[in-house]
């Protein structure tokens, strides 16, 4: 028996309990807390495109119970180590998410970190609220969709200015116009010439979106960088 077959590493959700915390996020991080795990995890699975993992849209919307139960498998197997609120690989998981990263295809694993990197190191609101609008569905029972809608504005401001999120997107989750998102997040009136600028640089792609915003930061004290979190 391998370490694999011993701890029913080939179901779908153990498999990427164990490969999703072998992952750094943009802190160079891995541990994480539950309600990261559940959201990356199902971020992952949208952007597959591909349903192996039940996930119910009660509550914080987009969750899994499945995903609980393995969890505390893993815990009890001494897999994953729990510290306060955040989960982090044992040395044996740590073997285990090296044989299952043989085991996974290329580009899938590609997407899961890429799914961490963008998420794994906002805060809870941003977090929820990033999936919310990714993901309408997840709305759908959520209790806690109108409170981040209240706060709506500077939850987007945050995940723009931390590159999670492309202008175009920002303005469409406010439903306002790039040359208004443009006008609405800094201290001085741009001229028209300007806002036309930024606006087609938007548009063009989204390495051009951070130059022009890098750009656009740096001109007039930049935006109001305080972000809640």
């Amino acid at each position: 028996m391998t370490l694999v077959e011993d701890y029913g590493l080939n179901s779908q959700s153990r498999k990427l309990l164990l490969l999703v915390l072998s992952i750094d996020d943009c802190n160079n991080k891995k541990a994480m807390d539950i309600l990261h795990i559940q959201k990356v995890i199902r971020l992952f699975e949208h952007l597959r495109q591909k349903k192996s993992i039940d996930f119910s849209n009660f509550k914080l919307g987009g969750v899994s119970y499945e995903l609980d139960e393995n969890l505390e498998s893993l815990v009890e197997y001494d897999l994953i180590e729990q510290t306060g609120s955040y989960f982090a690989l044992t040395a044996e998981g740590e073997e285990g998410a090296n044989l299952l990263k043989h085991q996974f295809e290329a580009t899938e694993f590609r997407e899961l970190v890429y799914a961490k990197q963008l998420l794994g190191d906002v805060p809870s609101d941003e977090l929820l609220y990033f999936m919310y609008k990714t993901i309408p569905e997840t709305q759908e029972h959520s209790t806690e969709t109108l409170r981040l809608e209240r706060k709506a504005e500077s939850l987007v401001k945050s995940l723009f200015l931390k590159r999670k999120i492309d202008a175009v997107t920002a303005a469409k989750w406010l439903d306002l116009s790039l040359v208004d998102f443009v006008k609405k997040f800094h201290t001085t009136v741009l001229s028209a010439e300007m806002q036309q600028v930024l606006a087609e640089g938007y548009q063009q792609s989204a390495d051009e979106d951070l130059a022009i915003a890098k750009e656009f930061e740096s001109i007039d004290h930049e935006f109001d960088c305080e972000c809640d979190v």
